[in-house]
């Protein structure tokens, strides 16, 4: 029962900490955006190399991509 506790914890954590910022939300400042998306096209996904940040759907993906915009 500890064992399952702490797995359910641990998900909500996971989950709770993603929740700030959409990763396809644009920046307010255009400039900033414009990078942000230049970097995301430049960069892989290490999940699967042979996409883009910019088009892979991956989780991890898409918190290198909220990362990029903060």
């Amino acid at each position: 029962m500890k064992v399952v506790f702490s797995v359910v914890a641990a998900q909500s954590m996971a989950l709770a900490g993603g929740a700030g910022l959409d990763p396809r939300e644009a920046l307010a400042d255009p400039a900033l955006e414009a990078r942000a998306r230049s970097l995301f096209q430049e960069m892989r996904c290490v999940v699967c190399q042979s996409e883009s940040l910019d088009d892979s759907e991956a989780d991890l993906a898409r918190e290198m991509r909220r990362i990029v915009r903060e």
